[in-house]
């Protein structure tokens, strides 16, 4: 039984750190977007009126929105499978408690038996006849 449990908080202990390296990867993603709307942002403002300077500056728009897309499309898969590692965190904590409040019934039975058989020897011993020397 103890190895079982032992297990099972190991287990709960990986799927743990598998939920949070997802969160962390998910907070590196809604940075990634604030930093590129922040550059999308500052890039609006046109100092320099040339065709050439607003082409570059297009094209460069563009490809910020393709990232920000990346990213979108990114965070969304990372928010999905931290969903799924939430559940399976659920998962293993219910797993681990119920193994240990079995553990504990188990403790708590054993000690009941150990109890009643010591109370049986001491009733066994006070109904002997006493001798006397």
């Amino acid at each position: 039984m103890e190895n079982i449990l032992e297990f099972r908080k190991q287990n709960e202990q990986q799927v743990k750190q598998r939920y949070t390296v997802l969160q962390h990867a998910l907070a590196d993603r809604e940075e990634q977007m604030v930093q590129l709307g922040a550059e999308k942002f500052n890039l609006m403002d046109v100092s320099e009126l040339s065709v050439g300077r607003m082409q570059v500056q297009q094209r460069y728009l563009i490809e910020l929105d393709r990232r920000m897309g990346e990213i979108k499309t990114e965070s969304l898969d990372l928010q999905a499978k931290a969903e799924a590692a939430l559940q399976e965190v659920i998962q293993a904590q219910q797993e681990r408690k119920v193994l240990e409040k079995l553990e504990e019934k188990q403790r708590v039975v054993y000690l009941q038996e150990v109890k009643h058989e010591e109370q049986k020897q001491l009733d066994e011993m006070g109904n002997r006849p006493k001798i006397a020397f």
